[in-house]
């Protein structure tokens, strides 16, 4: 099964809304999901770099015990740091749909291979 579809399966409905005003509200709520889920990798991307800092600092002062746990909460936010990419990703490619199908606009959405 495709992860991009199966993060929303109720936004592919939202796809095909019948009207301009529809169209138009859905790409406004598409826009602000995709604003937020950015901020959130922000936020993100901030907690791993505190969290690699401070592992850097026990591997020189040698407290072993801290390293495991630091290495665990690594894990754990490039977990959801990946998934909220997954998603901004989906809602880039509705954003550029909509868009599309509104404005008549082309818009490329970068793939971040």
């Amino acid at each position: 099964m495709d992860t991009m579809t199966s993060l929303a399966p109720s936004d592919d409905i939202k796809l095909a809304p019948t009207s301009y005003k529809e169209t138009l509200e859905t790409l406004q709520e598409s826009e602000r999901k995709f604003r937020k889920a950015c901020t959130q990798i922000q936020i993100l991307n901030n907690q791993l770099e505190d969290i690699k800092t401070r592992y850097k600092k026990a591997k020189t002062d040698g407290f072993h015990r801290f390293r495991y746990n630091l290495r665990l909460k690594l894990a754990v936010v490039e977990g959801v740091r990946n998934m909220y990419y997954e998603y901004a990703h989906a809602k880039a490619e509705q954003v550029a749909l909509l868009r599309h199908r509104l404005y008549g606009e082309i818009v490329i959405v970068d793939s971040g291979n």
